[in-house]
């Protein structure tokens, strides 16, 4: 007779009762915990336990479920709604929350919901604006937790929740945590773990509810005439790689694309210090090694279409070093051949295997998921199997050539039902979408991502056995992603297996943060420093928002990024936004506004390299640098990175503002009523702030009577001396030079 899982606040006889998740929720109601399961056995089911559990103790409290992309949300949402008690809970109150829903309207659906179920940037930026306040809320869910790292949305939530929420509780949930010690170790530390969940398919708690998945790696010939065309590209990178060796710049013939990168940022730094021409040809071969590994990718793994279509990109961008490129004669050579033999419809063998599985797979009821990493390829594989009567494929894309996510979602639905029974998709479908009923996962070529194999594979197999089968071209990159794949599994699966035996025994495996005590008033009143930074400067605000003494407000600023007084704005630029700037005229036009505007404008230039990461001359460089200091008179200030950028602006801020002066936003461009405007004119005089301006006012009613009073009783008013009031009446009545 089956069992099922039981609480108040879930519906009865409705959620089978598995004990592995009956123990994870025991566990982890109590400890903020990281849950590691295979895809398709019930992670959505442990959270839903965990934060009925948690409502039901702490009943005036709301819960936070999180997922990175809106329709994981909607499918959140779904299952919550589906299986929650709505005689004891109501889901009405249970609110969804995207960038869908505007700013203004957040506040409230806050304030209502019991439930919320949102992406993370919208909670971020509620967050930061004070538009959303934690202390209330008894639990967060992190649905695919692994995405906590670096600047995602997810590290920031997580640390402003330990230190705002009356009684935290954080539930984060993957099935692919990364193959790194560093990287499990990070995703714990930045989720504030006490414990970690660890199952896999061979747990004896598990396997009976692990549906069998075959997995087939198929090797293709590789056929002549695209290797012909392959080795013309391999010829001529050869050379560029010989010229690069001789200059002792590399040490070895194989570079990836991320090498390649890191060395043209050294040779640019290289070029800086010396004006040697042979630098120009290694800055020039480096490039344009990139550009021949992209197209050695394309027709050994992809097809002659997909590489026709990148030449054609190159003739078109008329860059110097494209047509350098294209004039190689190797080069030139593979374009005319893969122009030829695209012209009589010669295909990557893989578009053959592709067509063959699927017309066995896709019969009956059954349903195939096609992955493949280009969307000019999957536009092809749909166009091939488009040519069967026996199959219905439809292609699946992200936001992108005006797929919207209701489309997306309307395609979706219709695979479901069965209009389709082909679905050709790029990265998009990896992650999260409720596409349960999946017989086939065919892997067009494979990816060197342990967590996207795992996903992407995890797309079937889960109400009942499944089949993945994966393309790999022999002798090419495809070898090498294989490799590399399975290694990474191997390495994640035996560090995943050393946390389980350690993390709750001994606590060395895992490098865990406490999480912060909420702070009290006392704290918040220390906060003698008010900065204003523009809302889209989101880094910096995250960054300073650590800052104890330092209130940040997040607004609309129309000159300027940052603003810490009435006299001083700061205009923050990164390196590569510097050096866009000066390609785009941004720059210049930024000072001037910057100038007009206050009467201590400074730069903040951060970043290292700011001669190796753009292809542009040197002398430009300096000659803007030049100009802002000797023309602008704008002082610029050098930062290595963004926590010294925050260091430096929260330095000028306690200097400026010693005094606690009120802050004047200048520059602003919004409607404002006429009492501002006179306030804004006043406080544009050498010395007046925002409050002294509203005590001429107050005194003298008009400008009129203001600019045209006697000094002495300028000096009347508090805050105005003999000295101010002097320079005042100067300014008034000299005339314009």
């Amino acid at each position: 007779m089956a069992e099922y899982l039981n609480h108040p606040l879930l519906k009865k006889d409705i959620i089978e009762r598995r004990k592995y998740q009956e123990n994870i929720i025991a566990t982890c109601s109590n400890k903020n915990s990281l849950v590691v399961l295979p895809t398709g056995i019930g992670k959505t089911i442990i959270a839903l336990g965990i934060v009925a559990h948690r409502l039901n103790k702490h009943k005036d409290t709301k819960a936070l479920i999180m997922a990175p992309t809106k329709p994981l949300v909607e499918q959140h949402l779904k299952s919550f709604r589906d299986l929650m008690n709505t005689e004891i809970i109501d889901t009405d109150l249970f609110e969804i929350l995207t960038g869908k829903v505007a700013p203004d309207k957040r506040g409230d659906i806050y304030k209502k919901s019991k439930v919320i179920f949102a992406t993370p940037q919208v909670i971020e930026n509620d967050i930061i604006k004070g538009t959303l306040n934690l202390k209330d809320i008894s639990i967060i869910v992190f649905d695919e937790a692994h995405r906590i790292s670096g600047d995602y949305a997810y590290t920031f939530i997580a640390k402003k929740y330990s230190e705002q929420a009356k009684d935290p509780l954080i539930l984060g949930l993957t099935a692919s945590p990364g193959g790194t010690k560093e990287k499990i170790g990070t995703i714990c530390g930045n989720l504030y773990c006490e414990n970690v969940e660890i199952r896999n398919e061979d747990d004896w708690d598990v396997k009976p509810y692990v549906k069998n998945t075959k997995v087939e790696w198929i090797k293709i010939e590789f056929p002549e005439e695209l290797k012909k065309i392959s080795n013309l590209l391999k010829s001529a990178k050869s050379r560029k790689i010989k010229f690069l060796l001789s200059l002792n710049v590399i040490k070895n013939n194989e570079l990836s694309k991320r090498e390649l990168l890191e060395l043209s940022g050294k040779l640019r730094a290289m070029l800086a210090k010396r004006r040697d021409p042979i630098l120009f040809k290694a800055i020039s071969d480096a490039a344009a090694c990139i550009k021949l590994n992209h197209a050695i990718e394309l027709v050994q793994t992809q097809g002659l279409p997909q590489l026709e279509a990148y030449f054609l990109k190159l003739k078109k961008e008329k860059t110097k070093a494209s047509q350098t490129l294209l004039s190689d004669n190797d080069v030139s050579q593979a374009s005319i051949l893969t122009s030829y033999l695209a012209s009589k419809g010669t295909k990557h063998p893989k578009i053959k295997k592709i067509i063959e599985i699927a017309k066995k797979r896709a019969t009956g009821d059954k349903k195939v998921i096609i992955f493949a990493h280009y969307i000019n390829t999957v536009d092809i594989i749909t166009e091939e199997l488009e040519k069967s009567t026996d199959l219905k494929p439809v292609s699946f894309i992200g936001q992108k050539k005006g797929n919207t996510q209701k489309k997306q979602k309307e395609t979706l639905d219709l695979f479901r039902k069965g209009k389709y029974n082909v679905l050709i998709a790029t990265s998009v479908a990896e992650e999260g979408l409720d596409i349960p009923k999946v017989d086939t996962v065919i892997f067009y070529e494979p990816i060197p991502s342990e967590i996207r194999t795992i996903q992407r594979r995890g797309r079937t197999g889960r109400e009942k056995e499944g089949e993945v089968y994966i393309l790999m071209t022999k002798g090419t990159i495809d070898e090498a992603y294989y490799w590399s794949t399975r290694n990474k599994e191997r390495k994640m699966k035996q560090i995943m297996d050393s946390m389980r035996l350690n993390f709750n025994s001994t606590g060395t495996e895992i490098k865990r943060k406490k999480a912060q005590p909420q702070k009290s008033l006392e704290n918040f009143d220390k906060k003698a420093i008010t900065i204003h930074i523009d809302h889209r400067e989101q880094k910096l605000i995250k960054k300073m928002s650590d800052i104890e003494e330092i209130t940040i407000v997040s607004k609309s600023l129309d000159v300027g990024d940052i603003i810490i007084s009435d006299k001083v704005g700061i205009e923050r630029k990164e390196a590569g936004d510097f050096l866009q700037s000066i390609i785009d005229q941004r720059l210049f036009r930024q000072m001037t506004e910057l100038k007009s505007t206050f009467e201590k404008p400074i730069v903040i230039l951060e970043g290292k390299n700011l001669y190796g990461i753009r292809n542009i001359h040197p002398n430009a460089i300096r000659g803007a640098l030049a100009s802002i200091i000797c023309d602008f008179s704008i002082p610029i200030i050098h930062t290595r990175d963004l926590e010294d950028t925050a260091e430096m602006i929260t330095a000028l801020a306690r200097r400026e503002q010693k005094d606690r002066k009120d802050i004047q936003i200048r520059g602003t461009k919004r409607s404002k009523s006429i009492g501002e405007i006179q306030e804004y004119i006043v406080s544009g005089f050498p010395d007046i702030n925002s409050r002294l301006s509203r005590r001429i006012l107050e005194k003298f009613r008009t400008i009129k009577k203001f600019v045209n009073c006697k000094e002495k009783r300028l000096e009347e008013i508090e805050g105005i001396g003999r000295e101010k009031a002097k320079k005042i009446k100067e300014i008034v009545d000299a005339d314009y030079e």
